[in-house]
C-alpha cells in the first residue's frame, strides 16, 4: 500500500525566494536534486520541506514567505545568517564535503562548526514534527541532513545519499563519526549511488556506529535496515529534444562556426576541487607540448559554474584556476588562437545542450564524484552517435558507462594519451562506443531510477505499517509484481490442496491439470526462482504428479522432504510406533459415518469425512475427538492434531510445515518470498517465515497470513500475472 502523503526533505526547496521592491517572488531552482525529484513532487501528494535560500528579518517576512509557498507545496526551514554559515558552509562543506571526497587536508574541523550543524539539523526536525503526520513517509536527502532522523519520531524514514561515501578509513577521521551513523542507522531504507557507497557504509557502521549488530543489515529481521545503491540518472530523452529544437540547432552551428577547423574538447563543472579541474588543464597543457601537431587545431571549452565563493579553499582554488588557464594561454596562444576558453559563469540549458552537441570529446576528470551527471548528458545530446567521453574512474558514473575511455584523474601522462586516443579514434569505433553509451543512458533515466528507489520505498513502508490483512486489490498486485521482478533472488512456496488446486471431496480426484503443471514450470523457468510445493500429501502423490516439474516438494505437512537432485529424506524422526492404535480408532469411527474414508500416510492417518451427513458428524465427531485427545495424553508422544470442517488428521510427527521450510529452506538477503495457503497447517508456514515475506490465505478462515485472495481462480491468476502470462477473468 501506498503512503498517503510523501514528504521530501532537503537542505534547499526547489525553489528559490527572492526579494523583491514590493515583497518577494518565487524562482525554480537550479540544482540537479530540484530536477531529478521534479516528477515525484508534481504528485498532488507530495510536500517538499528545505530552506528557501533567503534570510528574512522578522516573523512578518516568514509568515509573507510561508503564505507564498504554501500554494506550491513547500514548508520552509528559515535560517540565520549565523545558523547558514556554520551549518552549510561549515561543517556541511568544510568536514563533510571534502572529506567525503578524500580531501582531508581542506578539512576545519571546529567544534562550532558541529555545534551549528546539529541545531539546524535539530531545527529541520522541529518543522517535520510540527507538518508531518507520523504515518507518512519521509525522505531525507544528503548529506547536509544526515543528522536529522535523530531528531524525528517517524517509522517511515528513508535517506538517499547524493555524493560519494568514504571508506571506513577515512570516514573515521571525524570526531562525530558514531553520531553521524547512529542516527542514519534510524532510517529503515538508506540508499546510496553505487556499490562501493554501499559496502563502504556498511563497513563504517560495523566499526563506528554504537548500534550495529550482527543483523543490522538483514532486512528478514525485524531490526535489520534496507541498504542499497541505484545510481541517479537523467531524463535522456528530454535532452535529445532540447538538442533538436531550432535555437539549440542555431545555437551549435555558431559554435562550431566560432571554433571552425578546430577540434572541441569540452568540460562542464561546478568550481570545486573534487573536479579535477587543476589536474585536467595540466594534462591540456602538456598535451600541447608533446604533441605540436594539436596547436591551433584543438580548443579547450571549460564551463566552470560559480560555487560556494564564500569559502576560503574555493576561493584560492578559483585563484589557482585563473593562474593556471592564464600560464596556459600566454604560453601557446597566437594571434588567432587560444587554447582554453574559460567561462565562469551559469549557462541555461539550452546553451548547455548546444555545447554538447558541438564538441568532439567530453572531459570528466573528477577526482571523486558521487556520479556526475555531466557524463550522461553528454552521451543524451549525441543525436548523430559521434562524439568521445572520457571519463574519470573516480566517477560514480564510471560503474555504469562502461564504453567510455577510463582515466585516472592523478595520472596526467595517462590522461594525455586518452585525449589523444579519443581525438584519433576513428568514426566506427567511435560510432560503436557512443551507441552503446547511448543504450545505457536511455535504458536507464531519471524515472527508472525514481521507479526503483520508489519501490523499495513503498514495500519498506508496507512491511512496516502491515498491522492488518490486505485483499489482493489490483494495485496491490501490480506492486508485487513489480518488486517480484526487480528481486535479485525468489522464492514461491506453495500448498496444493485448496491453494493451487480446487477441493475434491476425495484426494484421487484432485490430480493437477495440464494448467498446474504448466504455471509451475513457467515459475521456476524465471531466472533466480526456486519453487517449493509444500503440502500435507503423500510423497507418493507428490512423486506421481510434479516429479517431472522439476521443483521441490515437501510432503506430509513437512515431515518429508526432496529437491530435484534427490530422493526422499525425513525431515524429522516419525513416531509411528502407536500408529496402529490411532489407526484403528479413526477406523471405529469411520464406520459410524456413512461416506467417510480413512488415507494412510507415512507419517500419519486422515479420516476424510466431507460426504458424510451433517447430523451423522455432529454425532460421532465429538466422542471421536474426546477418544484421540485422551489417547495422546495418556501415551505422552508428540503427536499434531489437525480438525477441520472436512477431516480430522492425526501426524506422527513433531515436525510442521513452519519448521520444514527453516530445516530445508534457505533463503538469501533480500530475496522475495511469496507463500500461500488454505488451511490452518499453512498457518506454521506464515509464522516462520521473514516478516518482509508476503503471505497469502486463500479464503475465508481466520490467518496470519498479510494478503487475502477469496479463491483459488484468483491466485492462479495472480500467479500467472508474475510468470508473465496473459490472464482474461
Amino acid at each position: 500500500m501506498k503512503p498517503e502523503k510523501i514528504y521530501i526533505v532537503s537542505n534547499r526547496l526547489p525553489v528559490t525566494v527572492m526579494r523583491t521592491e514590493n515583497g518577494f517572488t518565487v524562482t525554480p531552482s537550479n540544482g540537479g536534486l530540484a530536477t531529478a525529484l521534479g516528477s515525484v513532487f508534481q504528485q498532488q501528494n507530495s510536500y517538499w520541506i528545505g530552506w528557501p535560500g533567503i534570510i528574512v528579518d522578522s516573523e512578518e517576512e516568514e509568515k509573507l514567505v510561508k503564505e507564498l509557498l504554501d500554494p506550491l507545496r513547500c514548508i520552509p526551514v528559515f535560517l540565520s545568517q549565523q545558523e547558514f554559515e556554520g551549518y552549510y558552509n561549515g561543517f556541511s562543506n568544510a568536514i563533510l564535503w571534502p572529506l567525503f571526497h578524500y580531501h582531508p587536508g581542506h578539512c576545519i574541523f571546529n567544534e562550532e562548526y558541529w555545534l551549528a550543524y546539529r541545531n539546524v539539523n535539530s531545527k529541520f526536525g522541529s518543522v517535520v514534527s510540527d507538518y508531518v503526520p507520523h504515518e507518512a513517509l519521509l525522505w531525507i536527502h544528503d548529506y547536509q541532513l544526515m543528522l536529522l532522523p535523530l531528531y524525528l519520531n517517524h517509522s517511515n524514514l528513508s535517506y538517499f545519499h547524493h555524493i560519494h561515501f568514504p571508506s571506513q578509513e577515512v570516514f573515521g577521521i571525524i570526531p562525530w563519526r558514531s553520531d553521524l551513523l547512529d542516527a542514519l542507522l534510524k532510517c529503515r531504507h538508506i540508499v546510496f549511488q553505487t556499490e562501493k557507497d554501499r559496502v563502504n557504509f556498511k563497513d563504517a557502521c560495523f566499526k563506528y556506529a554504537s548500534k550495529a549488530h550482527p543483523d543490522l543489515f538483514n532486512t528478514q529481521s525485524p531490526a535489520g535496515i534496507k541498504v542499497s545503491a541505484h545510481p541517479i540518472s537523467i531524463d535522456a530523452y528530454d535532452f535529445e529534444q532540447s538538442v533538436l529544437k531550432e535555437n539549440v540547432q542555431k545555437m551549435t552551428t555558431e559554435i562550431r562556426n566560432v571554433f571552425a577547423n578546430q577540434r572541441i574538447i569540452l568540460s562542464v563543472d561546478r568550481l570545486d576541487y573534487s573536479k579535477g579541474i587543476l589536474e585536467r588543464l595540466e594534462a591540456f597543457r602538456l598535451l600541447l607540448r608533446d604533441y605540436p601537431r594539436y596547436r591551433e587545431k584543438l580548443v579547450l571549452l571549460m564551463l566552470v559554474v560559480p560555487s560556494r565563493s564564500d569559502v576560503p579553499s574555493y576561493e584560492e582554488h578559483k585563484r589557482k584556476v585563473d593562474e593556471l588557464v592564464g600560464n596556459i594561454n600566454s604560453e601557446y596562444a597566437t594571434l588567432e588562437w587560444r587554447p582554453v576558453h574559460y567561462y565562469y559563469q551559469q549557462v541555461n540549458r539550452d546553451t548547455l545542450c548546444a555545447y554538447y552537441a558541438a564538441s568532439d570529446v567530453c572531459l570528466v576528470t573528477s577526482l571523486r564524484d558521487g556520479l556526475n551527471l555531466v557524463s550522461k548528458e553528454y552521451v543524451a545530446c549525441r543525436t548523430e552517435n559521434t562524439g568521445v567521453l572520457v571519463l574519470s574512474e573516480m566517477a560514480g558514473a564510471a560503474e555504469e558507462l562502461t564504453y567510455a575511455l577510463k582515466i585516472h584523474p592523478y595520472d596526467i601522462r595517462q590522461m594525455v594519451v586518452a585525449i589523444s586516443y579519443a581525438l584519433e579514434m576513428g568514426v566506427s569505433e567511435e560510432q560503436a562506443r557512443m551507441t552503446a553509451l547511448k543504450k545505457k543512458v536511455f535504458g536507464y533515466t531519471v524515472f527508472d531510477w525514481l521507479d526503483t528507489v520508489f519501490q523499495e520505498v513503498f514495500c519498506m513502508y508496507e512491511e512496516l505499517s502491515y498491522s492488518c490483512e490486505q485483499n489482493l486489490s489490483a494495485d496491490l498486485a501490480e506492486r508485487l509484481m513489480i518488486r517480484f521482478k526487480n528481486a535479485k533472488s525468489r522464492y514461491i512456496l506453495l500448498d496444493y490442496d485448496g491453494c493451487i488446486r480446487e477441493l475434491e471431496p476425495y484426494p484421487e480426484m484432485a490430480a493437477p491439470g495440464t494448467e498446474v503443471i504448466e504455471l509451475l514450470c513457467t515459475l521456476l523457468a524465471i531466472p533466480n526462482t526456486q519453487v517449493v510445493l509444500i503440502s500435507g500429501r503423500s510423497r507418493k502423490d507428490m512423486d506421481k504428479w510434479f516429479s517431472d516439474c522439476g521443483i521441490t516438494m515437501i510432503a506430509e505437512h513437512g515431515a518429508w522432504c526432496k529437491d530435484p537432485f534427490s530422493e526422499w529424506m525425513p525431515l524429522t524422526e516419525s513416531n509411528i510406533q502407536d500408529s496402529k492404535t490411532v489407526s484403528e480408532i479413526l477406523e471405529k469411527y469411520a464406520l459410524l459415518m456413512e461416506g467417510s474414508f480413512l488415507e494412510e500416510k507415512t507419517s500419519g492417518v486422515c479420516l476424510h469425512f466431507k460426504m458424510c451427513e451433517q447430523n451423522q458428524i455432529t454425532a460421532t465427531i465429538g466422542n471421536l475427538e474426546k477418544e484421540i485427545n485422551d489417547h495422546i495424553k495418556k501415551t505422552n508422544l508428540p503427536y499434531r492434531y489437525k480438525k477441520t470442517d472436512d477431516l480430522l488428521e492425526i501426524h506422527f510427527s513433531d515436525c510442521d510445515k513452519g519448521e520444514a521450510v527453516q530445516k530445508f529452506v534457505t533463503f538469501s538477503e533480500d530475496a522475495f518470498i511469496l507463500a500461500a495457503g488454505d488451511d490452518d497447517t499453512d498457518e506454521d508456514m506464515f509464522a516462520a517465515l521473514p516478516k518482509s515475506a508476503f503471505t497469502f490465505k486463500i479464503g475465508k478462515k481466520d490467518t496470519k497470513a498479510r494478503i487475502r485472495v477469496p479463491n483459488v481462480r484468483r491466485f492462479i491468476g495472480f500467479l500467472k500475472e508474475i510468470a508473465g502470462k496473459k490472464v482474461n477473468y
